[in-house]
C-alpha cells in the first residue's frame, strides 16, 4: 500500500503482522548462525577500554581496517603475501583467485561489511590471511633465510607483544574458512603456534597440548585459544543444584574459615578445573594458577567477550572463562588477598597488588556469572553452614595466631622457671 507523508514523499507501509513475521524470521536466521559469526565486542564490556578492543599494530579483517595508526603494517602485508605464495610454489594470482571464489561465504561470517565490494573484500582477506599465516610460520621457524630476515623483523621481532595481543582480539579475527583455504597452498602449524603460546604463559606445568583434529565451533583462532584453555573440563559440577545466591568470600575470609587455596591438578591444568573439597579438618578450593601480564590480560578479556557473544544456554558452561575470572575477582577484596593468592602460587604477575585488584574488580562488574561460579559459591556456603563450630575455632586461631604463639612461649618459659625453682627447693637441706 502506497501512502504520502506530509512532505509529499511516497512511503510503502508493510502491514504490522507481516513486518513482525519477517523480522522474527530474520532474527531466527541470525541466531542460528551465531556459531559462525565473527562478532563485534559486546556493548556491555566495552567500558573495559579500547586497549582490549582495538589493535595496536595490524588490522585483520574489516572491523578496524583503514585506521590511521595501523597503516604501517599494510605494506608489510604485501611482502608477507609475496613470501607466502613464493614458499607455496603458487603465483599470487592463483592464491588470490582461490580466495575470490569463497568471498561470499567469508563475507557472511562478519556482522557488518556492507561498505566493502567483493574485490576489495577478497584482497583484504588474501593479504590479511597471508600475513597471519606467515607471522605464525616465521615465529615458529628455527632458521630464517637471510632475504627474509627483514620481513621477520618487521612482523615478529620489532612488534614484540603487540602482535600477540592483536591476533587474539575478538574484533580482529579472520574466518577459519580463509585460513583453511590458504593452507591448501602451504601448510602452517596454526595449532602448534596457538598451543605453544598457550603453554608459554601456563604456570601449571601442564605441558604442550595439541589437537589438530579440532575445528573451532566459532571459526577463528580466538576460539582455538579458548579451546586450549578449557578442553577436557570436568562436568562434575554441572548437575549441582543451586538453591540460592550465596554471599562471596575473599581469599583472607576463606583462609579464616579453614578453606585452603591450592592449584588444580597439574596434569590437566585447564581453567574449567575449579572445585571445592571437604577434608576431615579443612576444606580445599582448587583453581588453575594464572600468569597475568598485558598479553594474557587481553586474551582473557577477549575470551570473556567471546563467551558473552556466543553462549546460548545461560548460565550453563558457555561462561567458563568468565566464571574463572569472576572467582578470582571474588577472592580479591584487598591487596592482602592478592598477597595471599601469590603466596599460594595461584597468581604470578609483574603488576602490583593494587593493579591486580583494580583489573579484576573492573572487569568482573561487567561479566555474566556462569554456572561454575555459582556452584563454587554454593559449596562455600554449604561449608559455612555445616561446620560453624569448627570455623569459629579456626577463625579465632587464625586471627590470634601470633598472640597465641607468644602466650605459649611465655607460658613455656614460666613453666621452665617454675620447674627450676621446684628443683632448687627439693635440693635444699
Amino acid at each position: 500500500m502506497n501512502n504520502s507523508n506530509s512532505h509529499g514523499v511516497q512511503e510503502t507501509r508493510i502491514p504490522i503482522g507481516e513486518k513482525v513475521r519477517m523480522t522474527n524470521e530474520r532474527l531466527d536466521a541470525d541466531f542460528s548462525r551465531i556459531g559462525t559469526k565473527l562478532h563485534r565486542f559486546p556493548r556491555g564490556l566495552r567500558s573495559i577500554g579500547d586497549r582490549y578492543i582495538v589493535p595496536s599494530f595490524v588490522a585483520l579483517g574489516p572491523y578496524h581496517h583503514g585506521l590511521p595508526h595501523l597503516q604501517e603494517a599494510e605494506e608489510v602485508k604485501h611482502a608477507a603475501a609475496h613470501d607466502f605464495c613464493a614458499r607455496s610454489g603458487h603465483s599470487v594470482e592463483e592464491v588470490h583467485g582461490k580466495i575470490l571464489s569463497i568471498v561470499a561465504d567469508a563475507r557472511r561470517c562478519y556482522a557488518d561489511v556492507v561498505h566493502f565490494g567483493d574485490a576489495e573484500f577478497a584482497a583484504m582477506m588474501f593479504l590479511d590471511g597471508c600475513f597471519l599465516l606467515e607471522y605464525m610460520h616465521l615465529g615458529s621457524s628455527d632458521t630464517v633465510e637471510e632475504e627474509r630476515a627483514l620481513l621477520m623483523n618487521s612482523m615478529v621481532l620489532s612488534t614484540g607483544p603487540c602482535m600477540l595481543r592483536d591476533i587474539f582480539l575478538l574484533e580482529n579475527q579472520l574466518p577459519w574458512l580463509v585460513l583453511e583455504t590458504l593452507m591448501e597452498f602451504g601448510s602452517v602449524g596454526v595449532f602448534e603456534f596457538v598451543s605453544e603460546e598457550t603453554a608459554f604463559y601456563d604456570i601449571s606445568d601442564r605441558g604442550l597440548f595439541v589437537d589438530e583434529t579440532y575445528r573451532p565451533p566459532q571459526p577463528h583462532i580466538l576460539g582455538l585459544l579458548r579451546y586450549y584453555h578449557i578442553n577436557s573440563m570436568s562436568t562434575e559440577d554441572i548437575s549441582y543444584e543451586l538453591t540460592s545466591c550465596p554471599v562471596a568470600s575473599s581469599a583472607i575470609e576463606l583462609a579464616e574459615m579453614g578453606i585452603h587455596l591450592i592449584a588444580s591438578n597439574h596434569k590437566t591444568g585447564f581453567f574449567a578445573d575449579m572445585s571445592i573439597q571437604k577434608r576431615r579438618i579443612f576444606g580445599e578450593l582448587s583453581l588453575k594458577p594464572l600468569f597475568l601480564n598485558d598479553i594474557t590480560a587481553c586474551w582473557f578479556v577477549n575470551m570473556a567477550a567471546f563467551e558473552a557473544c556466543t553462549s546460548t544456554r545461560y548460565p550453563n558452561d558457555g561462561f567458563v572463562i568468565s566464571s574463572y575470572l569472576s572467582l578470582l575477582a571474588m577472592l580479591m577484596d584487598k591487596e592482602e588477598d592478592v598477597h595471599e593468592l601469590r603466596a599460594k602460587h595461584l597468581l604470578k604477575s609483574f603488576l602490583s597488588n593494587r593493579e591486580m585488584v583494580d583489573f579484576f574488580k573492573g572487569l568482573a562488574r561487567h561479566l555474566r556469572l556462569g554456572h561454575r561460579y555459582f556452584v563454587l559459591l554454593s559449596k562455600v556456603h554449604d561449608y559455612k553452614r555445616e561446620r560453624p563450630v569448627r570455623i569459629a575455632i579456626h577463625r579465632f586461631v587464625y586471627n590470634n595466631f601470633k598472640a597465641i604463639v607468644a602466650f605459649l612461649s611465655i607460658a613455656s618459659v614460666l613453666v621452665g622457671i617454675f620447674k627450676t625453682l621446684m628443683s632448687l627447693k627439693q635440693h635444699q637441706p
